[in-house]
């Protein structure tokens, strides 16, 4: 049981990600549904924190190429960026997709606890949404005005 704490257990602080069960326990799963997923840490600098980045199949619209980041200083939110068309009535000024409300319940918006799959899962959603809206003008879902909503939200 000791060789277990010591190779799993807390290494030297830090976020959630330099610990191999949480980071472990956030992917489970993400390879399978969401093939050339690919993941690292970075270390130092301004980016510093977990990038993923994976090319997300948008139903009837084009791909995306998708890179989500969890800054170092909020470890727990993600900061989610596209390739493609920017016009969306939901990004943040900053390119950022916003996809959910954070003043919503726990049930209307991904939480850290739901890991990794689901919070692509938002993403794909979300993509289909601005391409839909993109073509028609309709919003096909939830929002919020984006008068209530002035930055990248923090945790």
């Amino acid at each position: 049981m000791e060789v277990l704490i010591a190779r799993y257990g807390k290494r030297t602080g830090g976020p959630w990600y330099g610990e191999d069960f949480p980071r472990l326990t956030f992917e489970r799963g993400a390879n399978h549904y969401f093939p050339g997923l690919s993941s690292v840490t970075i270390t130092s600098g301004n980016g510093a924190g977990r990038r993923y980045r994976v090319t997300i199949s948008v139903p009837h619209y084009e791909s995306r190429r998708v890179q989500i980041l969890f800054l170092k200083d909020s470890p727990k939110v993600p900061r989610v960026t596209v390739d493609g068309p920017v016009e969306s009535k939901h990004r943040f000024s900053s390119g950022e997709l916003c996809m959910w409300y954070l003043d919503d319940s726990a049930e209307n918006r991904w939480v850290f606890e739901d890991g990794l799959v689901a919070l692509l899962g938002h993403v794909a959603i979300h993509l289909f949404r601005e391409a839909w809206w993109r073509e028609t003008g309709e919003w096909p879902g939830p929002e919020v005005s984006h008068s209530k909503i002035e930055s990248v939200p923090v945790e």
